[in-house]
């Protein structure tokens, strides 16, 4: 951790589990899912359904992105879409690979560039500012290229060594300018790892296949629509998170759970969870310990046995939800669940230390520079035995046996 005050989880419970499988549908989706349904149309439509699909939905899916990115204050997104409409309009004309594969070098370039900054409002004056100069400096390349002559003389430079057009199939140049483009965009993934960066990652490597010599003239505006498609899914899927994702902890938010709470069945349990003593706890660690705390509690009570689903209520507050299960049938799993938290501990790095570390046994270093801590959590239970209690009135009772939780000594589960 940081060495002003972070914390140092214990490497048994940093391994812990978040699950492998959310990762990859995390890098995945939706770039790769739109990707699959474009090759499967290709593969097994004709040409002549691929340009019909085209010629139908193109201005629809581009339109749906300039209306996604302007809405949602996703000015590199509304940037990109508008140079994926402007080449798709500009090439569907001209069926010349030479004159795609240039134009598509440069917006593949301008992406690159773009995955380095930060989104911005459509309508402010830095968004306004990043649209107007991202045009001009894709737009300048572009009017070069108009001459055939441009075009050739670029597609012919030999700036990396030859095996890579034999391997790749695309002209030096090209292959040149999108490695750097792609370095660009990892390097804004590992900086700002958001899904905004993999949906741009997406869509270059999209682009890539339409601007590829082998790729059909009918292919071309399908692949171009499918990386448009990709970044309108993206504001679409990113807000959605916003709304009901809790950004510090990973865990639904209280939106979710709200709306969670009007789906449920008849049967169903409400556990509310507070930590204990946060607020003097926060005040004399930081915040920045205070949230690694809420981290830490969290990765806890996603791994809660009996079907249940963990949510951040707010503050230090979280719920789980157990749909089908009363609550005798789950309070086995919510002590298991404060015994983990409780046997969590982690260790706070101190203020006066050596700036270099030690040469002596770890357990010195443990004594000189480490202070170990943990926290506890109160629980309170309530269940829909009574059916005329409405979801709201059990997440309140459970709420009521919370307090009773706490003011009976904390570190208990109240029902």
């Amino acid at each position: 951790m940081t060495p002003d005050g972070g914390l140092i989880l214990n490497e048994r419970r940093a391994r812990r589990r978040i699950p492998q499988l959310r990762v990859v549908l995390t890098w995945l989706m939706p770039g790769a899912g739109v990707l699959l349904v474009t090759g499967v149309l290709l593969l097994l439509g004709s040409d002549e359904l691929v340009l019909e699909v085209t010629g139908r939905y193109r201005w629809v899916v581009y339109g749906l992105g300039f209306a996604f990115a302007g809405g949602f204050h996703r000015s590199r997104l509304f940037v990109v879409v508008l140079g994926l409409a402007a080449l798709d309009l500009v090439t569907s004309g001209v069926p010349e690979t030479d004159v795609l594969s240039a134009l598509g070098t440069v917006l593949l370039v301008l992406i690159g560039a773009l995955s380095l900054m930060r989104d911005r409002g459509v309508a402010s004056s830095a968004g306004i500012g990043q649209i107007v100069a991202s045009t001009i400096l894709a737009a300048v390349p572009a009017m070069v290229f108009y001459d055939s002559v441009n075009v050739e003389a670029f597609l012919s430079m030999e700036l990396i060594p030859g095996w890579t057009t034999r391997w790749t199939g695309l002209p030096q140049s090209v292959a040149f300018f999108s490695l750097v483009s792609f370095a660009a965009t990892g390097y804004g993934i590992y900086r700002w790892r958001g899904a905004v960066e993999r949906s741009l990652m997406w869509c270059q490597f999209t682009l890539l296949l339409a601007i590829h010599p082998a790729t059909s003239w009918a292919a071309d505006s399908l692949l171009l629509m499918a990386a448009g498609m990709t970044l309108a899914i993206t504001v679409l899927q990113t807000t959605y998170a916003m709304a009901y994702r809790d950004d510090l902890t990973g865990l639904p938010a209280r939106r979710a759970l709200m709306r969670d709470l009007d789906t449920l069945g008849d049967t169903y349990t409400v556990a509310m969870i507070d930590v204990d003593h946060f607020k003097p706890f926060n005040d004399k660690h930081g915040h920045d310990v205070g949230d690694q705390v809420l981290k830490l509690v969290a990765t806890e009570l996603a791994g809660v046995r009996g079907g249940g689903t963990a949510y951040r209520y707010g503050g230090e507050e979280f719920t789980i939800l157990f749909p089908g299960k009363l609550r005798d049938e789950v309070i086995v799993h919510l002590n298991a669940v404060r015994v983990a938290v409780e046997g969590t501990s982690f260790s706070l790095r101190r203020w006066r230390r050596p700036k270099e570390k030690p040469a002596q046994a770890k357990e010195t270093q443990s004594v000189l520079m480490l202070r170990q801590l943990s926290v506890t959590v109160s629980i309170g239970v309530s269940d829909s035995t009574h059916p005329e209690l409405s979801p709201e009135q059990i997440l309140k009772n459970a709420d009521e046996a919370l307090y009773r939780a706490k003011n009976e000594g904390r570190n208990r589960v109240s029902t």
